[in-house]
C-alpha cells in the first residue's frame, strides 16, 4: 500500500464512527466558536479594558480551580467504564460513575471555600480590589458547575450519545451567554452583572444535562444498583490512574490560564486584558482536537481491553490527520492575519494584542497536529511518563513565565505559553514512540504533513512580507487552507468516513475519484 491511498475501512468501522461522531461534535464546536467569538468581541467592546481584565483573571483564576475540582476524573471514567462494560463487570462500572460524581462535587465545593477565603490575597493586585474579590467569589460558583459537567461530558461520550453533549455544550451554553451579553451591551456595563450570567448559564447547561442523564443511567441499571447497593466502587483502582494524571489537568490549565494570573501579578490588568482577548481564538485549534479527543478516548479503550494494536494505530493516526487539516485554516489566519483579524473584532486599542495571536496560534497548531498524545498514553495507563512530562512542562511554563513577562510583559506570557506547548507534545511523541504500540509518526500521513508544510512555506512568507491588501491575504489564506484539504484528502479517507459528501456538487470536487461514483 503507498503512502498516499487510504486504509481500507471494514463495514461497522469503529473509526469511521469516530470520525462520524467526533465531527458532530466538531461541528456543535464550530456553531459555539461562532458564537463565542460573537460573546467575546461584545465583552471586549462593551467593557473597559480594566474591567475585562479584572473578568478575564476571574475566568483564568476559575479555569485552575475547575482542573483540580475536577481530579482527572472524567479520563479515568472514559477509561475504565468501557473496559468494565467489555468485561461484563458491571457493578464496577456503575460504582465508578457513582463515585466520580461524588468526588468532583466535593472538591468544587471545597475550591469555591477556598476562593472566597483567600480573594483579597488573589486579588491584591488589582487598583479596583473590591470589585475584583466580587466578581471572582461569583465567578467561583462555576468550578464546581463546569467540572460536573465535564464529567458527564465523559459520560455521554461513553455511551456514544455525541447529540446530547453537541446540545448541552455547543448550542445551549453559548446561546444563553450570548443573550446576558446581549443584555449587558444594551443596558449598563456592569462586570457583576456579567458574572452572575455566565454562573447562570452553566447552572442551566448541568440541569439539562441532569434531565438527560437520569434514563441513560436507568438504561444502564445504575439506578437499580444504587438502590440494592449492588454497586462496586474501584476506588483504589480508579484513583491510582487519575491522581497522577491531574498533572495533566493542572499543566494544560496553568500553560492557557496561569500566564494570564501571572501577568495580573506581575503586570497589569490592562496586560491581562490584552492576552485573553486573543486566547480564545488561538485556542480554537485545540477545541477541534478535544472534539475529536471526547469520542476517542472511549473506542480507544475498548480497542486497547482487545488488543487490536493496528486498529487502535489507524485510530490515533486518522484522528491526528483529521484535527491537523481542520486547524489549518485558523493556524494561517492567525498568523497571517493576525493584526487586520485583532483590530476587526476588539478595535485599535487592543491592535498591540496581535503578535500575541501569531505567537499563540504556533503553539495551539503543534499541539493539534501531534493529536491525541497524551490521551493516547493515558489509556495505556503510561501513568508515571505522563505525570514526568507533565512535571516538566508546568515547572517550565512557570519558570519561563517568571523570567519572560518582567521583560515584555503580555509578549512573554504569549512566548512562555506557546514554547511550553511545544516542549510538551515533544516529550509526549517520544512516549508514544517508547511506551505504545502505536507508530510515533506514521509514513501514510507523509502527505497531510507534507502539505501543510510546503504550503506553509509558500503562503506565510507571502502574508507576513509582502505587505499586500488585506483582501489579498484573506486569499492567499483561503487558497492555502484548500490546498492543504485537497493534498491531503486521500490520506482524510473523506469518502469513507461520509459517503453523503459526494451527492454535494461543490464539496464532491474535494473527493478521490473513486469515492465520487
Amino acid at each position: 500500500m503507498s503512502a498516499e491511498e487510504p486504509p481500507q475501512q471494514p463495514a461497522n468501522d469503529p473509526t469511521r464512527a469516530q470520525l462520524r461522531g467526533s465531527t458532530l461534535l466538531l461541528a456543535g464546536q464550530a456553531f459555539a466558536l461562532v458564537v463565542g467569538l460573537i460573546i467575546q468581541v461584545l465583552i471586549v467592546r462593551v467593557l473597559s479594558k480594566a474591567d475585562y481584565g479584572v473578568f478575564a483573571y476571574a475566568l483564568s483564576v476559575v479555569m485552575l480551580g475547575e482542573a483540580v475540582a475536577a481530579f482527572g476524573l472524567r479520563r479515568g471514567v472514559s477509561r475504565f467504564v468501557p473496559i468494565f462494560e467489555e468485561r461484563g463487570e458491571d457493578a464496577k462500572a456503575a460504582g465508578t460513575l457513582v463515585f466520580a460524581a461524588a468526588t468532583v462535587l466535593s472538591l468544587g465545593l471545597a475550591v469555591v471555600l477556598v476562593i472566597v477565603g483567600l480573594r483579597q490575597v488573589i486579588t491584591a493586585s488589582f487598583p479596583a480590589e473590591v470589585e475584583a474579590a466580587t466578581v471572582l467569589v461569583l465567578m467561583s460558583a462555576l468550578v464546581p458547575l463546569q467540572a460536573l459537567s465535564n464529567l458527564l461530558d465523559g459520560v455521554f461520550a461513553i455511551h456514544t450519545r455525541p447529540r446530547v453533549i453537541a446540545l448541552r455544550k455547543y448550542v445551549l451554553t453559548p446561546v444563553m451567554r450570548l443573550a446576558v451579553v446581549g443584555l449587558l451591551a444594551l443596558g449598563s456595563s456592569n462586570v457583576e452583572l456579567l458574572a452572575v450570567g455566565y454562573v447562570a448559564t452553566g447552572a442551566a447547561g448541568l440541569v439539562l444535562y441532569g434531565l438527560l442523564l437520569i434514563p441513560l443511567l436507568g438504561e444502564r441499571g445504575v439506578w437499580r444498583r444504587i438502590r440494592h447497593r449492588g454497586l462496586a466502587v474501584p476506588a483504589r483502582e480508579l484513583l491510582g490512574f487519575t491522581v497522577p494524571l491531574l498533572t495533566n489537568d493542572i499543566t494544560h490549565a496553568l500553560m492557557n490560564a496561569g500566564s494570564a494570573v501571572l501577568l495580573g501579578v506581575l503586570a497589569t490588568a490592562d496586560d491581562v486584558a490584552e492576552l485573553r482577548a486573543v486566547v480564545p481564538l488561538a485556542m480554537t485549534m485545540t477545541y477541534v482536537l478535544s472534539s475529536f479527543g471526547l469520542l476517542f478516548v472511549p473506542l480507544a479503550a475498548r480497542l486497547y481491553a482487545r488488543g487490536d494494536a493496528g486498529e487502535l494505530n489507524r485510530l490515533y493516526w486518522q484522528t491526528a490527520t483529521w484535527t491537523t487539516v481542520l486547524s489549518y485554516p485558523i493556524f494561517i489566519v492567525s498568523i497571517g492575519l493576525a493584526e487586520p483579524l485583532t483590530v476587526l473584532l476588539f478595535g485599535e486599542r487592543y491592535a498591540s494584542a496581535a503578535p500575541l495571536l501569531a505567537i499563540l496560534a504556533v503553539g495551539h497548531f503543534v499541539t493539534a497536529a501531534a493529536g491525541p498524545n497524551g490521551t493516547l498514553l493515558g489509556v495505556f495507563g503510561e501513568v508515571r511518563y505522563i505525570v514526568a512530562t507533565n512535571a516538566v512542562a508546568a515547572a517550565a511554563s512557570v519558570a519561563l513565565s517568571l523570567l519572560l513577562i518582567p521583560r515584555w510583559d503580555a509578549l512573554g506570557a504569549a512566548l512562555a505559553t506557546s514554547l511550553t506547548f511545544v516542549l510538551l507534545n515533544a516529550g509526549l511523541q517520544v512516549g508514544l514512540a517508547r511506551h505504545t504500540y502505536v507508530l510515533a509518526a506514521d509514513r501514510s500521513t507523509a502527505v497531510v504533513y507534507g502539505s501543510v508544510a510546503a504550503v506553509s512555506a509558500v503562503a506565510l512568507p507571502l502574508l507576513l512580507l509582502a505587505s499586500l491588501p488585506v483582501a489579498a491575504d484573506a486569499a492567499i489564506a483561503a487558497l492555502a487552507a484548500i490546498a492543504v484539504l485537497a493534498l491531503g484528502r486521500r490520506r482524510l479517507s473523506l469518502g469513507d468516513a461520509f459517503p453523503e459528501l459526494a451527492r454535494v456538487p461543490a464539496v464532491r470536487l474535494l473527493l478521490p475519484a473513486e469515492a465520487r461514483r
